[in-house]
């Protein structure tokens, strides 16, 4: 079994590049933010192509989640939104039935691309929270979660927690880390 640093170091290698390119035309802008949110929402990618996590959400929920969140009155609230828990708020309060804590995620974290605003903590959907509960084991992330608006389906944990290297990448990267790499990590991993 490779060792956390390893698992680190391979992951910025093979992985961490394309999770950036995946996000490259939001931080580009070169679209119009409404357009912006559609991309957001059905998980596209610069080659057009959609993200496999958003293939699982059907389609007349992208659609609807689409329309909602291009409505003028959200377009202007995310247009003042000052970090990636204001943009992942509002795409919480407006979601709907089938679009669930994943989708949330990619799509805060895709828009939030476009205005710079990246999540400060460890987001925990299923596989990264089957990655860290098998790093960290499952008490210690039990007792050091929070919870998006008080919601035990957006589970939540701080980058202190975590042992070096991976308390220094960028939360966004280790929630992918943990999702990559869960069936490679074990307790008390070595360094």
């Amino acid at each position: 079994m490779k060792s956390l640093t390893e698992l680190v170091e391979i992951y910025y290698r093979n992985h961490a590049r394309n999770e950036d390119w995946k996000l490259s035309d939001f931080k580009n802008r070169c679209k119009l933010l409404e357009d912006l949110i559609e991309d957001a929402v059905w998980g596209k990618e610069p080659r057009l192509n959609r993200d496999k996590h958003q293939f699982r959400v059907p389609k007349q929920v992208l659609d609807e989640m689409v329309k909602i969140l291009q409505d003028q009155a959200i377009v202007e609230e995310i247009k003042r939104c000052q970090s990636f828990d204001d943009i992942l708020r509002i795409i919480y309060e407006n979601r709907i039935k089938k679009f669930g804590s994943l989708a949330v995620y990619d799509t805060s974290l895709r828009l939030g691309a476009a205005f710079g605003h990246y999540p400060t903590v460890v987001y925990l959907h299923q596989g990264a929270l089957d990655g860290a509960n098998k790093l960290l084991g499952k008490d210690v992330v039990r007792k050091n979660s929070k919870y998006f608006c008080g919601n035990p389906e957006f589970p939540y944990i701080s980058t202190d927690i975590l042992p070096e290297p991976l308390s220094k990448v960028e939360p966004y990267h280790i929630e992918n880390f943990l999702c990559i790499y869960k069936n490679n990590l074990k307790l008390n991993v070595s360094q």
